[in-house]
């Protein structure tokens, strides 16, 4: 779970930092400078930023960041900042193009989240269902740690039943 919130968050972060630099790009400021100025704000962009310092590759360090789950989208990034040098066209109607893309697939991994919450809500409540099975043979006067663990036949149930657990949750997964 705090895998997908962080990769969530990463997507959006790189999403604005698309549009950071092309709205700095329409004031007036050099790709270069825009993009130094922008990694003040966007965490994803720092190593960019401190490859046009160095005079390096921007598309390729964009490239190679793209690499990190939830980042993703740099290479989209890098792909227009590619386009933009090689044929000259405008820098930044190809960064509001990828930008405009990253912010939706953003929006749609949000509701796809969202549609999925009740699902693996429902994971989650049968991955309790076992305990409270033992609970209720506790609660029925009998032993069944003690069958389960004691005895041939409650091997077998335990080893069948923990598989099927495990399997159901990795299917709601």
């Amino acid at each position: 779970r705090r895998s997908r919130v962080w990769q969530a968050r990463r997507r959006a972060d790189v999403a604005h930092a698309g549009e950071l630099i092309a709205g700095l790009l329409r004031v007036g400021r050099v790709p270069s400078a825009a993009l130094v100025e922008a990694a003040e704000d966007a965490d994803v962009l720092r190593v960019a930023a401190a490859e046009a310092r160095a005079g390096g590759e921007v598309a390729a360090a964009l490239r190679r960041e793209s690499g990190v789950p939830g980042t993703e989208g740099l290479a989209d990034l890098a792909a227009a900042w590619d386009v933009a040098l090689r044929t000259g066209a405008s820098l930044v109607e190809a960064l509001d193009a990828a930008s405009a893309r990253l912010v939706a697939d953003a929006e749609v991994a949000r509701v796809v989240e969202t549609e999925l919450a009740g699902t693996r809500l429902a994971g989650r409540m049968m991955a309790i269902l076992p305990l409270a099975g033992l609970g209720m043979g506790y609660a029925l006067g009998g032993d069944p740690i003690g069958f389960l663990l004691g005895a041939p036949l409650g091997w077998v149930c335990l080893n069948v039943g923990v598989g099927l657990a495990c399997a159901g949750l990795v299917w709601m997964d």
